[in-house]
């Protein structure tokens, strides 16, 4: 992420099978001024996120899917009030519930989803051609 937080009018980013394939993302505070949108899907190597305080100011909608090995949603979620929409795995619902160990970081987001996780046969055959 150190390269794609500095383009300054960058508002969207989609990162989807093996896109990114390292265990470790950082956020750096200041990065991506101007992202509203930021998806990730099946990046089956990551397991670790961190977002700095002033990182992704503007961000308004946030979709985490299919990442099995992403170990807990960042602390530095609770920092990006502008976040309007957060959608995840319906699997991971329970952490993310009341009392659930993820509900701090996301309970100043006004609307948050869960969706069914699905298969990556298709993509990958997609991916692969």
């Amino acid at each position: 992420m150190p390269i794609l937080e500095k383009l300054l009018h960058l508002n969207e980013v989609n990162l989807w099978y093996k896109s990114f394939s390292g265990r470790k993302m950082v956020c750096s505070g200041g990065g991506f001024p101007q992202l509203q949108k930021l998806e990730f899907y099946w990046l089956e190597e990551w397991e670790e996120w961190i977002i700095e305080e002033g990182s992704m100011p503007l961000l308004h909608t946030l979709e985490v899917r299919n990442c099995q090995k992403l170990k807990e949603l960042p602390d530095g979620l609770r920092f990006i009030y502008s976040l309007k929409e957060f959608i995840m795995d319906k699997e991971r619902k329970g952490g993310i519930l009341e009392g659930g160990e993820d509900y701090c970081k996301v309970k100043h987001i006004p609307s948050v989803k869960f969706k069914r996780r699905r298969g990556c046969q298709q993509l990958q055959t997609i991916c692969t051609r």
